[in-house]
């Protein structure tokens, strides 16, 4: 996953790969990669490119904007009904997504009275229900961000056995949201909790300075930092309580991308999480439209713990 502009030609590596138009604020450009310790088969359905290793599916989709606003919904359904596909994911034994990543340009832009995020929810909802139903329980973590420009990214990691999706205490249910935020609500968990080898992972979703549905702390970046972080607390607290599970707290997570509204704010929030955050954990800053147009800063995150250490 690279974080800028695609180049002009980009030779096939084989593998999937993918280029977000969103801004990195970190001295050095850093690259998302995936690796496994295990042999990696590598494929293609259509639009969809995939790898996977016996345990875990990594799968990819990059789709045109629709030039009409009105028809992002369609796409971004179509997109989701690819991913979903028999021959990506059932058919190669990964029927469970754990995590899902969406990124697109004009998040927060309006057409005909309604955002884009909100026709991204609503077409994302309908290829979920006609996928899977009604069913809240097959809902993974996932996050939502705007980019500069490009297409609409969809990547997501599958697996062969289910993990454990988890709510947020101090939240009400994302897919429960009241009419307020969209004629479909959002349809992801706060975080999914999954189990391998005697590692235990929590997913964590992007989160924002949220408590209960309602956005807190308007026009304070660093109100709304401290804000998410006692999100993200609740979540590996309560994760770690009800699943018997080895997470402590903050110190736990390894790998984060910690979204800005706009880059001014990165001197603040960069000091505010050196001070409570492992000094092993792998931070990437990046310039990104968060889904509501209050809200300065989202933080995504795994953390990471070892079954039985705690």
């Amino acid at each position: 996953m690279h974080f800028s502009r695609p180049p002009g030609t980009v030779a096939d590596p084989g593998y999937p790969v993918t280029y977000v138009d969103m801004p990195q604020l970190n001295e050095v450009p850093l690259v998302e990669v995936w690796t496994s310790d295990r042999v990696v088969q590598c494929g293609t359905f259509g639009d969809v490119r995939y790898a996977h290793n016996g345990d875990a599916l990594f799968a990819a989709i990059s789709d045109p904007v629709p030039v009409d606003h009105a028809s992002f919904e369609q796409r971004t359904a179509e997109g989701y009904e690819t991913l979903f596909s028999v021959s990506v994911i059932e058919e190669q034994g990964y029927p469970h997504l754990l995590r899902v990543w969406n990124y697109f340009p004009q998040i927060n832009d309006e057409s005909l009275g309604l955002e884009n995020y909100r026709r991204f929810c609503r077409g994302r909802g309908i290829a979920f229900q006609q996928h899977f139903g009604d069913a809240a329980q097959r809902f993974p973590s996932a996050s939502a961000l705007g980019t500069r420009s490009g297409q609409l990214h969809i990547y997501a990691l599958a697996s062969r056995e289910p993990g454990e999706f988890r709510e947020n205490p101090r939240q009400i249910s994302a897919y429960l949201y009241p009419p307020e935020y969209g004629p479909r609500s959002p349809t992801f968990a706060r975080a999914t909790l999954k189990r391998w080898d005697g590692m235990e992972n929590l997913y964590i979703s992007g989160t924002a300075s949220i408590v209960g549905h309602e956005s807190r702390h308007p026009g304070d970046c660093v109100a709304q930092l401290d804000e998410t972080l006692r999100n993200i607390v609740a979540l590996l607290t309560g994760t770690a309580r009800d699943e018997a599970c080895s997470f402590r707290g903050l110190e736990d997570l390894v790998c984060l991308k910690v979204y800005l509204r706009e880059a001014e704010f990165l001197p603040d929030v960069r000091a505010r999480l050196q001070e409570v955050l492992s000094p092993h954990a792998q931070t990437i800053y990046l310039q990104a439209d968060v889904c509501r147009s209050d809200l300065l800063v989202e933080i995504e995150a795994v953390a990471c713990a070892r079954t039985g250490s705690r």
